[in-house]
């Protein structure tokens, strides 16, 4: 088993939660769907054309945020439409909608999520790492929608060593799945925020289960873990980084 590491970074960034309406609220990091979309189109796969393909049974995927980050409220301006000829802006109609933006904590910085990335089949898992560490780069990655054009920088492919403890220190967002006999630990200046948000898709782009709950640390990023029982999860080390990573 190996995984793929490299980073997603930007100045801005917006994951629409799938349950707002007039106003277009974001998670503070990209749900499994984004990513497996972006990653999709990397290799050049279709809309809507790769859930089988990157399923969850198939390909595994866990998300860090490795900058301070907050969110801001902008308005935009929408072109009013209420069919295709309306696009032209004949009408002259606009409407505003308030949009949240994920923004660096210092705008000179910028957002950075790390992506974790494993695939039972080595041909995908192959024609991924090849885009990412060469560039071979189909459809450009951006973080949630086309206006937040994102950078890839690819970081190694490791070995992962599989420990289990009892209290540990988690580096990735974590599934509140994994949590049913664990706690989390609260620390001097440690934030922690459920996020809710879509996991996997089927053909039709139908969800294949309900909404999954993931928990993500806004300060340090670093999740601490307690339980009576074992903890499974992976240890990786490379390029002078050391983290405990679980997949979401």
């Amino acid at each position: 088993m190996e995984i793929l590491i490299f980073d997603l970074s930007g100045k801005m960034a917006h994951f629409r939660k799938y349950y707002t309406n007039s106003s277009s609220l974001t998670y503070y990091f990209p749900p499994r769907t984004v990513i497996i979309g972006l990653i999709a189109g990397l290799i050049g796969k279709e809309r809507d054309s790769y859930y089988e393909i990157f399923s969850k049974d198939k390909a595994y995927v866990g998300i860090s945020v490795k900058s301070n980050i907050k969110k801001i409220i902008q308005t935009v301006n929408y072109i009013w439409a209420e069919k295709l000829s309306d696009l032209n802006l004949s009408k002259g109609q606009h409407t505003q909608i308030p949009l949240e933006i994920i923004t660096p904590q210092n705008f000179d910085d910028l957002i950075r999520y790390r992506v974790y990335f494993y695939h039972k089949e080595n041909e995908i898992f192959e024609r991924v790492s090849d885009a990412v560490k060469n560039k071979n780069i189909v459809y450009p990655p951006y973080l949630g929608i086309a206006e937040f054009a994102a950078n890839i920088e690819f970081l190694d492919i490791v070995k992962p060593e599989i420990k289990s403890d009892k209290k540990l220190t988690i580096d990735t967002v974590v599934n509140l799945d994994y949590l049913n006999d664990c706690r989390l630990i609260s620390k001097e200046n440690c934030v922690y925020v459920k996020e809710r948000m879509p996991y996997d898709f089927e053909k039709g782009r139908i969800l294949s289960e309900p909404p999954k709950d993931f928990v993500i640390e806004i300060k340090n990023g670093k999740i601490e873990i307690e339980s009576e029982n074992e903890i499974q999860y992976y240890f990786l080390d490379y390029k002078l980084n050391k983290e405990n990573i679980l997949f979401m």
